[in-house]
C-alpha cells in the first residue's frame, strides 16, 4: 500500500474508536486480542504496523517493554505523543514487516493487528516474526474476515468511492492457519467475534451484545474480525499437525 495511503488517515484513524460502534467494536476485537496474546508484566512485544498505538499503549500499561513498528511516520508520530502525554514508555520505529529490523529470538510476543491485509508480502512478513520471537514466544494475528457483513459492506462502498480497504486483504480462516503452517507456526488458538453488521443507530447499539451473542451462536464463522495465536511447532507437532481450538 502506498504511504500516501497512511498519511492521510494518520489525522482521522483514531476518531472511528470514539465513535459508539467504534468502541463496541475494539472492545470485541480487544477481548479476542488479549485474550489469545496472555501477556504477562515485563515481556518484550513488538506491535507490527501499530499505527496510532491502540494496542501498544495499552501493552504498555499493562507492564509490557513494547516496540511499536509502522511504515508511517505520521501515524507513529502520533502514538509516540499519546505514549508520553499518559506517561507511558515505548520505543517506536519506523520499518517494513517484511524486514523488520529486530534481533532474532528478542522478542516474546509478535502482534500484528489489521497489519497483513496492507502488506504486500505477507509470507515473508509472518516468517519475520517467526524469526524474532524466542523459542517459547508466540505470534497473534488479528485480521479483518473476508466472510462477513464488514467485509461486504466495505467492498461495496468501493465500488462507489476510493477507500482504504480497496487496496486490503480480507482473509479467511483457514487462509491465516495455512500462512502460519508454510512459515513454520503451529495455530493454537482461534477466535473470531463482531457478528453484528456494521449498523450505527444507537437504538441498535443498546442491544449490540445480545444481538453479537445470538448472531455468534448462529452463524460462528461470520464475524469481522479474526483473531489468530501461534507458536513454534513442538516436535510432537511436526508428527501430526492437530486442528486449533476455535472458540465460537
Amino acid at each position: 500500500m502506498a504511504h500516501h495511503d497512511f498519511t492521510d488517515l494518520a489525522a482521522s484513524y483514531d476518531a472511528w474508536y470514539q465513535t459508539p460502534l467504534g468502541a463496541f467494536a475494539h472492545a470485541l476485537e480487544q477481548e479476542a486480542i488479549f485474550g489469545l496474546a496472555d501477556v504477562t508484566s515485563g515481556e518484550r512485544v513488538v506491535d507490527i504496523g501499530c499505527g496510532t498505538g491502540i494496542y501498544a499503549l495499552e501493552l504498555a500499561r499493562r507492564g509490557l517493554r513494547v516496540v511499536g513498528l509502522d511504515v508511517s511516520f505520521e501515524m507513529l508520530a502520533i502514538a509516540r505523543e499519546k505514549c508520553r502525554s499518559a506517561g507511558l514508555t515505548g520505543l517506536w520505529v519506523c520499518g517494513s514487516a517484511e524486514a523488520l529490523p529486530f534481533r532474532s529470538a528478542s522478542a516474546d510476543l509478535a502482534l500484528a493487528v489489521t497489519s497483513l491485509c496492507f502488506v504486500a508480502h505477507p509470507d515473508r512478513a509472518v516468517e519475520e516474526m517467526g524469526r524474532v520471537i524466542a523459542p517459547d514466544g508466540r505470534v497473534v494475528l488479528g485480521e479483518l474476515n473476508r466472510w462477513s457483513s464488514w467485509a461486504l459492506v466495505r467492498r461495496l462502498k468501493g465500488l462507489v468511492t476510493d477507500t482504504i480497504y480497496n487496496r486490503a486483504h480480507f482473509w479467511s480462516r483457514r487462509e491465516l492457519e495455512r500462512l502460519l503452517r508454510r512459515n513454520r507456526l503451529a495455530p493454537r488458538a482461534v477466535h473470531i467475534v463482531l457478528h453484528i453488521p456494521p449498523i450505527r443507530r444507537i437504538t441498535f447499539l443498546k442491544y449490540a451484545r445480545v444481538f453479537d451473542s445470538m448472531l455468534r451462536r448462529l452463524l460462528p464463522w461470520t464475524g469481522a474480525f479474526i483473531a489468530v495465536a501461534a507458536e513454534r511447532p513442538s516436535v510432537e507437532d511436526g508428527k501430526r499437525e492437530g486442528k486449533p481450538e476455535v472458540r465460537k
